[in-house]
């Protein structure tokens, strides 16, 4: 690290939720420290969440058919590679080589994978934050012995998303810490509540930022007329749709029409408080449809149908159970749920993809309020408090200036 410029970090991230815990991440640091200079690379998608930064944006960025989430399945392998996935991937090692040179430090968001490119590409000191993996699970979602020993011997510092892990990954002989998951730190709550009745039950509805959220709105939807035919919810119900900014109400618009909703335009001032639209079926049900408000959605709620991966345990950390089933693409599999469920106490509820199960489910958790507490307790007792990005800064500039005393 040289004296003439100030500390240089490359950020690296590898899907939606990691670039916003990247992005939480990078704004605690320049609190820390306004004077230093990061660039991010976000290997996954488009990373548009790092515009909100005055960073430098590393590319190519563009979002393949699978989302990130192909792994070694080989139809949406296929389609990645179809869609220009090497290309894009031979594009951003490049780019990552440019920065060998600039770098002083790398932060590293997500798996093991973006290590190995940071150590093979970059040649610099590794601060890893391992959000994709917790001992609590088994499987895809635990740390295998070769990652282990992987991040033993490129990182400087891991960042656990548990206790137990942190602890885990210490008997290996490596630095882990765990200081709190910063997944809660991306969540924004105003108070906004879109005209809820305190007299109401009130039920989130998460269907997901990629493609497969249209297919899953279906079945979400089918789950609400069912809903709005049992005793005592049939019009005691107040329902909110997060609608993620990657989704499109103009491509719902035809789509719910074939299950006998419509969309009704929501009045400006209603617009101003994320409030943007309703469905609406011929049996009289209104949806909410709220974007840019995701934090409240969850508060408000009591129960979530979610299927999302971040989402789903943002709100289980904010003491909200959640109802999901495997959707229709490689994202939300009943392999992943099943991981997730683990990962996160037992607070989701994995049901067939069908209207009836998921109404069934979503009236036993209103019907039961110590169940919901319970749950609650559980979920945000394995989720942690908010205020890790804080903490990670801080001990990230910490680690700079050991780096830079090293180099004297």
């Amino acid at each position: 690290m040289s004296k003439k410029h100030p500390a240089r970090v490359l950020f690296l991230s590898n899907g939606y939720a990691e670039d916003l815990i990247a992005l939480a991440t990078i704004k605690k640091l320049c609190e820390e420290d306004p004077n230093l200079e990061i660039k991010a690379l976000p290997m996954v998608g488009e990373g548009t969440v790092y515009e909100e930064v005055n960073i430098e944006i590393l590319g190519p960025r563009k979002m393949l058919p699978s989302g990130g989430f192909a792994g070694f399945r080989p139809w949406p392998l296929l389609r990645d590679l179809a869609a220009g996935g090497l290309k894009v991937l031979l594009q951003q090692m490049d780019a990552l080589r440019r920065e060998r040179t600039w770098a002083d430090l790398v932060v590293s968001v997500g798996d093991v994978f973006l290590v190995i490119l940071s150590a093979a590409l970059i040649k610099r000191p590794i601060i890893f934050l391992a959000t994709a993996k917790s001992d609590h699970a088994r499987g895809i979602k635990h740390h295998y012995r070769i990652e282990k020993y992987i991040i033993g011997h490129l990182c400087r510092l891991v960042f656990a998303r548990d206790e137990r892990t942190a602890s885990s990954l210490k008997k290996w002989g490596i630095p882990s810490l765990y200081v709190g998951n910063v997944m809660m730190d991306c969540l924004t709550v105003t108070g906004e509540d879109f005209g809820v009745s305190s007299r109401k039950y009130v039920v989130g509805i998460l269907p997901g930022s990629k493609r497969e959220a249209y297919d899953n709105l279906k079945i979400i939807l089918e789950a609400v007329k069912v809903m709005e035919t049992k005793e005592p919810y049939r019009g005691r119900v107040d329902y909110l749709i997060a609608l993620a900014p990657s989704l499109s109400l103009e491509e719902l618009i035809p789509l719910i029409s074939l299950y006998g909703w419509q969309v009704k335009d929501a009045p400006p001032f209603q617009k101003k408080k994320g409030l943007i639209a309703y469905f609406t079926s011929t049996q009289g049900t209104w949806i909410k449809i709220i974007q840019g408000r995701f934090g409240d959605v969850l508060n408000l709620s009591q129960v979530v149908i979610g299927l999302s991966g971040m989402g789903n345990e943002q709100a289980v950390g904010l003491g909200r159970p959640v109802v999901s089933f495997p959707g229709r693409g490689p994202q939300i599999s009943w392999h992943f749920l099943q991981a997730q469920r683990e990962l996160l106490a037992g607070a989701i509820s994995i049901v067939k993809p069908e209207g009836e199960a998921v109404a069934e489910e979503v009236c036993s958790l209103l019907d039961d309020p110590k169940r919901r507490e319970r749950l609650a307790r559980m979920g945000k007792e394995r989720m942690g408090n908010p205020g890790a990005a804080g903490r990670i800064a801080h001990l990230i500039k910490k680690e700079l200036e050991e780096i830079k005393k090293s180099l004297v």
